[in-house]
């Protein structure tokens, strides 16, 4: 028989009406679009994909070069890398609004998501500590070195080298500041570096530790000030010392924070951090 290409040669197999087809087709995309979330979860490889909430998790991997990148390589005129780098900051924290939310409300909370959640959050804010060190722009605040308040201690300077000569009116060293000290965002490492340490050694045994309302505490305080060091510049247009003073005084307040956390992180787990000793037999 010559093969029909208009269909004819399928059509004793051809479904009469096709409207069970569309029902079909309707059920199929609501079931992904919205899926129960008490539904059984598939073991199949196909199924355990990335799902939605996992991709809003990672971009904050993504996202955190891009806002390093803009606040050191953009230029500081018309505060074009607070700009930037504070709306791309805005989409991270945002990012980590909405991850748990939406995980919940598609009932695709997974090992996976609990475990990159925590880790993306101190990959993205660490990193941007760590750049807002260096000055804005490759800039940053000129300030002449008898200026330089008091109070900024451990506050990263570094010398100016300039045709004209690096020195202020006064005949002092003109130098350029970062946005933050340099002390408290290594506690903040060193912390997170302690966290990251236990986790992993009470999983090889099996073990859980109890999460405490301290460490989200934490997390918000540390993306506040990130939005804020980087967005008061931008919104008013200039970047003056007394921003410099609220980095300093923000950052300390972070660290101090984190540290407390840590300490009741594991006091909280005191009995389960017990248990990683050498086991006897």
């Amino acid at each position: 028989m010559t093969r029909d290409f208009s269909g004819s040669a399928h059509e004793p197999h051809a479904c009469t009406d096709n409207q069970p087809n569309r029902d079909v087709h309707h059920q199929f995309s609501a079931k992904v679009l919205f899926p129960d979330p008490h539904a059984p979860r598939s073991s199949h490889p196909d199924d355990m994909a990335l799902t939605l909430a996992d991709k809003i998790t990672l971009s904050r991997v993504a996202l955190a070069p891009a806002v390093v990148a803009a606040y050191l390589l953009l230029p500081i005129d018309h505060q074009l890398c607070f700009w930037v780098a504070g709306a791309l900051g805005g989409v991270a924290e945002f990012t980590d609004y909405v991850d748990g939310r939406v995980a919940r409300a598609r009932g695709e909370v997974s090992d996976f998501g609990k475990l990159a959640d925590p880790f993306c959050d101190v990959f993205y804010r660490i990193a941007v500590f760590l750049a807002l060190i260096l000055p804005a722009g490759g800039v940053g605040l000129a300030i002449s070195a008898d200026a330089i308040p008091t109070t900024w201690h451990w506050q990263p300077v570094f010398a100016v080298a300039s045709p004209s000569g690096a020195a202020s009116s006064s005949g002092a060293p003109l130098l350029v500041v970062g946005m933050v000290p340099v002390l408290p965002v290594a506690l903040m490492v060193l912390r997170e570096t302690v966290a990251g340490a236990l986790r992993a050694m009470t999983a090889a045994r099996g073990l859980v530790l109890a999460a405490r309302s301290s460490g989200k505490l934490k997390a918000w305080l540390q993306g506040f000030t990130i939005i804020t060091v980087l967005g008061l510049p931008a919104v008013t247009g200039a970047l003056a010392p007394w921003q410099v003073s609220y980095a300093w005084w923000a950052t300390w307040v972070c660290a101090g924070v984190s540290l407390a956390s840590i300490a009741e992180y594991i006091w909280v787990n005191r009995d389960v951090l017990g248990r990683l000793g050498p086991e006897r037999k």
